[in-house]
């Protein structure tokens, strides 16, 4: 397997290759043969051990495929829960370093936090392999390591946080908070400037209720105070000075949490970004400079991959010994998720 490139196209032939082995043995044995999508993943995954020698966390969720994101709904996030799955992956995993790879859309900051406190109760040097993509949460997640390695065409993204809140009638909407403050400062000076365009700023103004614009405000600061704390008691940890750790931490926070610069909490921050905006103050590494543990990784990341395509899976937590804590989209609605031919 390691002289051999993982590719979506040969991952996708082992799988198909198993499934139709399985095909043929229950044609054969006139009863139905499970396809256990889970075998050939762990060959990669023990040939990634392999490599590293290091404990394996896997957290990857099926968020490309919107039907499936849908009905999986909040769910598709990191929340809360997750602290079941990741108790249950790491409780026979020797303490001492650790091998995170990490596909996420983020999630809770919270939950985030949680989760990151029960990590370094037992992990002392986590790395963090991030094949495609780590957005929101997951980017806070990940600045949480000691080490990030970033795949050449993976990204991370802006870390400013995102107010959740409901219009009349139910629907929900989602706002940057930074865009809620620069909002109502903006009609507070303009009122103050121009009283008679009170009438065009009344439809708008009950929307902010009577915290939203403070929530707003210590939702930055909360963000910005954890992802600097972990910044410094970690991937900084080495650095002799504190204020030169708290200073450094400090830039690469202001710039991940930027929301004036970004404008979306979509947008996509890849090494080129990085590397042009923070100047080497990361401890962040292109993945494929190692082309044999980019190989491993990608390949374990295309794995994932053929089983949420193959499986009503849409949330994997994992370890390299096969304990593993899996969310389902449940079966009466992914009988509505349309069957698509595989090539």
């Amino acid at each position: 397997m390691e002289n051999e490139e993982n590719s979506w196209g040969k991952i996708l032939k082992e799988f198909d290759k198993e499934a139709e082995e399985a095909r043929n043995k229950s044609k054969q044995e006139g009863k139905p043969v499970a396809f256990d999508v889970d075998t050939i993943t762990q060959r990669y995954i023990d040939s990634l051990f392999q490599k590293t020698h290091r404990p394996i966390l896997i957290y990857a969720v099926d968020f490309f495929n919107t039907q499936k994101a849908a009905f999986a709904g909040n769910d598709i996030s990191i929340l809360l829960s997750d602290k079941d799955g990741i108790v249950e992956t790491t409780m026979k995993l020797p303490s001492g370093p650790l091998d995170i790879i990490l596909h996420s859309p983020g999630g809770s900051l919270e939950a985030t936090e949680s989760i990151v406190d029960i990590l370094r109760l037992k992990f002392t040097d986590i790395r963090f392999f991030i094949p495609n993509t780590a957005k929101s949460a997951a980017t806070m997640w990940a600045l949480s390591g000691d080490e990030i390695y970033l795949a050449s065409s993976a990204e991370l993204g802006p870390i400013d946080p995102q107010i959740i809140s409901r219009k009349d009638g139910g629907a929900i909407n989602q706002s940057a908070a930074q865009a809620i403050i620069d909002q109502f400062e903006a009609a507070e000076k303009d009122l103050a400037e121009n009283p008679n365009k009170l009438p065009a700023w009344i439809p708008i103004l009950p929307m902010y209720g009577p915290s939203l614009y403070q929530d707003s405000k210590n939702a930055i600061r909360l963000s910005k105070e954890i992802v600097r704390n972990w910044l410094v008691d970690y991937m900084f940890k080495d650095l002799s000075k504190k204020k030169e750790k708290t200073n450094r931490a400090m830039r690469v926070v202001n710039y991940f949490a930027n929301h004036k610069k970004f404008k979306s909490h979509a947008r996509k921050i890849g090494l080129t970004e990085i590397d042009q905006n923070l100047e080497g103050l990361l401890k962040i590494k292109r993945l494929d400079d190692d082309p044999v543990i980019y190989n491993e990784v990608m390949g374990v990341y295309y794995c994932l991959l053929q089983i949420f395509q193959r499986s009503p899976a849409f949330k994997i937590i994992q370890n390299n010994i096969g304990q593993r804590y899996v969310r389902h989209v449940p079966p009466q609605q992914l009988l509505q998720l349309p069957r698509l031919p595989q090539g």
